[in-house]
């Protein structure tokens, strides 16, 4: 085989290497995207939860006070979770 013919199949050959890796880049790429996005909507789930959380706090709280009692009485009362 003559020189100029085993360039040709080498510059081939590394072509299709530098193809293979970039669809594996690419491959990569979306599977973090999709991590991102998983880790994003989770990261709102907790903001809302927490959201909702404060909230039922100020309302036991101001509960609380119209009964005389303490939110530790309240979440007792409610069946709540003294931590929560």
């Amino acid at each position: 085989m003559n020189n100029d013919k085993k360039i040709a199949m080498n510059n081939l050959a590394e072509k299709k290497d530098m193809h293979e890796l970039d669809n594996s880049i690419d491959i990569e790429l979306e599977k973090l995207k999709m991590k991102k996005k998983e880790k994003d909507e989770i990261m709102n789930a907790l903001h809302q939860y927490n959201d909702i959380k404060d909230a039922t706090q100020e309302v036991l709280g101001r509960l609380a006070i119209l009964e005389g009692v303490t939110v530790a009485e309240m979440h007792r009362k409610y069946n709540l979770l003294e931590s929560d």
